[in-house]
């Protein structure tokens, strides 16, 4: 069969994923021409590496997305050399794969009495258009077309092209063409199918995965990792079912998707008993310790645990008095910590440990690998959990130094590494759907410190971020922060407003090393297994939902009944 294949592409961030290359790699044998179409731009690097993988590459704006790329596509290959092809095929980058031989798909296809097929439809229903919420009709779903020759042929399906316009709404392009195209060539005599057809009216390719999986699909959706309950269920299934490198889709979403998303789908957080191996990987990296002393008793604290490391640092101590330089210049020269010690900077007590770290970061950030702690105190859970927030800190952050310096030497692409939510704060499970007002600072920062990627905190239930601000880190990581200069840093004196930029600041660091290009690891206790976080965001997620149900508005309504009564009653009884 003589074949043309028609990929449109798009990443917001100009990226160029490999499970890209690897798709092309792995189908373009099917075709005798590949046209890709990117609505990104790409730079030649990019494109070098789709050498060898297409016959040629337009490069355009994303006007008109997937259907306004095969419009300008087509018509520059022109109706003659289309028609001169057996099969057209219309493919974007919304999925992953290819999760089993193609060409057996197409023999099986192309044998068929049919003029047009797809992967999976979509069966009618009668709400669910976008937007207008109006009746969707049953239709191939656009990811994946393949058209032959009688039906590229045709007046009909030429004139559908001609009149595709480059709409600035997604949802107009799915309404008015992909939801359209089916109907339009059924009418007219042509006969469809798909290779796996809707067993319901849902949509099976974004919210039945695991049936399109077991049913041979060649692709999953990018989406249904998305949207369906357990993702890492996803995942388990593919490499149970089939060959397909797993690894490639963890890292388009570390890419593409901010750390709330992909928290729940990669391996992100680590029990303590995976941080054993004390054997250093080389070369080795250079190492910092930035330590904020407030408090001399718990400044001691840490001096017996880095008295016991092995590792070579340099040791960068602030404090806000020189009473507390001296005090803790005398502690250390009777322990072996001493011989790390950099330099005892002192700063007036402003800013907590922030301001301090971040008026040292041309000193440290020269470094490798920096870890950034401070004195602060914190109460003590109750008897039966029985640790203190500050005991969890170090059980997680200095005791296994060793290996959280292996995991950054092991993976360059980690860039952070912060611990689980201390137990004292866990039992609050939307902490921080309390923080509006954060929230709102957060972006503000986000746009002044211009970071590469788009972020929406207020989107956000959960968010991920060392509490306590206690974390290890890649400075390059959190460049865009380095850059907010501190003396450009508007902090007001103690006690702290909930709008102060610090709270801000500490709650950034994880997004901005993932513009920056970074992954993040988040260390947790061995009997936890999983993130408290990863707990924070199931609950917060069930709470979205039930707070929209109309029992609960109903509910929450009644509730407020008696308050507004017993206010009344309190008026009227203390007022006169």
């Amino acid at each position: 069969m003589n074949r043309i294949l028609f990929f449109t592409h798009y990443h917001k961030y100009n990226s160029l994923t490999d499970h890209i290359i690897y798709l092309l790699e792995h189908i373009k044998h099917l075709y005798n021409k590949i046209v890709f179409i990117s609505n990104s731009l790409l730079d030649e690097h990019q494109k070098a590496k789709l050498a060898g993988l297409c016959s040629s590459i337009i490069i355009r704006e994303n006007k008109g997305f997937d259907f306004g790329a095969w419009k300008d596509a087509l018509l520059e290959e022109g109706w003659d050399n289309l028609t001169s092809y057996d099969n057209v095929t219309l493919m974007n980058d919304t999925c992953f794969g290819p999760l089993y031989d193609m060409e057996v798909i197409y023999t099986e296809m192309e044998q068929q009495k049919i003029d047009f097929w797809g992967i999976t439809d979509h069966g009618a229903v009668n709400s669910g258009m976008p937007e207008t919420n109006g009746p969707l009709p049953a239709h191939i779903q656009s990811y994946f077309m393949c058209f032959n020759n009688r039906v590229v042929q045709a007046a009909i399906f030429k004139e559908f092209w001609k009149r595709v316009n480059h709409k600035k709404n997604v949802y107009a392009v799915i309404r008015k063409y992909e939801t359209y195209l089916t109907g339009l060539l059924t009418k007219h005599g042509f006969i469809c199918k798909s290779f796996i057809e809707a067993s319901n009216k849902d949509n099976i390719s974004v919210f039945s995965p695991d049936y399109c999986i077991n049913n041979k699909s060649p692709f999953v959706k990018i989406k249904s990792f998305l949207y369906y309950p357990y993702p890492k269920h996803i995942l388990k299934l593919l490499e149970d079912k089939t060959n397909y490198p797993v690894s490639l889709i963890k890292e388009h979403f570390i890419e593409s998707y901010d750390p709330s998303i992909t928290f729940i789908l990669n391996d992100i957080a680590f029990p303590l008993e995976s941080f054993s191996n004390k054997e250093f990987l080389t070369p080795l990296p250079k190492i910092a310790v930035h330590l904020h002393v407030f408090y001399l008793d718990v400044f001691e604290k840490y001096v017996d645990i880095f008295d016991n490391w092995t590792i070579k640092y340099h040791l960068y101590i602030t404090t806000d008095t020189p009473d507390k330089k001296q005090k803790i210049t005398d502690y250390l020269q009777n322990h072996p910590s001493y011989n790390n010690l950099k330099e005892i900077i002192v700063f007036e007590n402003h800013g907590r440990d922030i301001l301090p770290w971040l008026r040292i970061a041309e000193k440290i950030n020269n470094y490798d690998i920096v870890g950034h702690f401070h004195t602060k105190k914190a109460p003590t859970v109750n008897s039966y959990i029985g640790l203190s927030w500050q005991k969890e800190i170090f059980d997680l952050l200095l005791i296994p130094v060793d290996a959280i310096l292996n995991n950054f030497s092991a993976n360059n692409k980690v860039g952070i590494i912060i611990p689980d939510i201390p137990r004292y704060f866990q039992f609050d499970p939307v902490i921080s759907d309390k923080e509006k007002e954060t929230k709102e600072l957060m972006n503000d920062l986000w746009k002044n410190m211009e970071c590469k990627k788009e972020m929406d905190f207020l989107t956000l239930t959960t968010l991920i971020f060392p509490y306590g601000n206690m974390f290890w880190y890649r400075p390059s990581a959190l460049k865009p922060l380095f850059d907010l200069k501190p003396e450009n840093i508007d902090i007001p004196k103690e006690p702290l407003p909930i709008t102060c930029v610090l709270h801000g600041l500490e709650r950034l660091l994880v997004y901005t090393a993932w513009s920056e290009g970074f992954d993040f690891r988040i260390i947790t206790y061995t009997e936890r297994r999983a993130s408290a976080f990863y707990s924070n965001m199931i609950i917060n997620r069930y709470l979205d939902e039930i707070k929209s149900t109309k029992d609960y508005k109903l509910g929450n309504l009644l509730l407020k009944i008696p308050r507004f009564i017993k206010r009344i009653l309190y008026r009227i009884i203390y007022d006169t």
